[in-house]
């Protein structure tokens, strides 16, 4: 789960975090990386890109770009994200369904209001319709994949289905677009796997559900060994 902040206030952001790592924790939803934090509007957009958030809590009331503005320039790009408005007054309630806000939050708002935005969002949801955006704006749905292994210059995606599919991209690109979810590793040279696909771990290999193995570097064996026992703990929690 990816999330952003923009908020002039740093003591505002600083607490909508610090709530939002309570509830990933509580919730069992990993989130990949922990909140980015945003002062502006303009900061914010500068560097979005569609795909890039799942959800974004917007404060309204900013200097130069407020937070409709800002809303408005976000969806104009990605219909997909959740908005949740962050704000010291309902004033701007009504103008919230201009942009589809999933929720409207009145500062200060307690823990159990934000839960009940997060479920607003609809988290299982934005959960199973994870996806990357790759260059030329296609979208690539992470659940689906078992793994990836780069060839030809090429990155063949092995899928759950048994079809496979080519991205013309670099490793190095097309890592750096799963690697931000913690069900996908770097487990050897060219090589991702979807820990979601796995069924056990052994010394020197995953073996996955569907019966075929994925090789698991020597020299990276301790640190993928964390990352998978940290993935299953959390999805062990999640289920409990």
């Amino acid at each position: 789960m990816r999330l952003a902040i923009v908020d002039d206030n740093a003591a505002d952001r600083e607490r909508l975090c610090a709530l939002l790592l309570r509830w990933a924790d509580e919730s069992a939803v990993p989130l990949a990386p922990p909140p980015a934090e945003f002062s502006d509007g303009e900061t914010f957009l500068s560097g979005f890109v569609p795909g890039r958030f799942d959800i974004v809590f917007l404060d309204i009331y900013m200097d130069n770009l407020d937070g409709m503005e800002t809303a408005r320039q976000l969806r104009a790009q990605d219909p997909r994200c959740r908005l949740v408005f962050t704000t010291t007054s309902t004033e701007f309630a009504v103008d919230s369904y201009e942009v589809d806000a999933a929720y409207y939050l009145v500062k200060p708002f307690s823990y159990g209001r934000l839960c009940q935005a997060m479920e607003r969002c609809g988290i299982s949801l934005l959960e199973l319709g994870q996806a990357v955006i790759l260059p030329g704006g296609e979208r690539l749905p992470l659940h689906p994949i078992v793994y990836t292994e780069y060839q030809n210059r090429h990155v063949v995606v092995h899928n759950m289905d048994g079809t496979t599919r080519e991205v013309a991209m670099s490793q190095g690109d097309f890592s750096a677009l799963l690697l931000t979810y913690p069900y996908f590793c770097d487990c050897f040279k060219g090589i991702l796997v979807n820990f979601e696909a796995v069924d056990k771990l052994l010394t020197d290999r995953f073996v996955l559900k569907e019966g075929s193995t994925v090789p698991i570097s020597r020299l990276k064996y301790r640190q993928v060994r964390e990352q998978f026992l940290r993935f299953t703990y959390i999805c062990t929690r999640g289920d409990s």
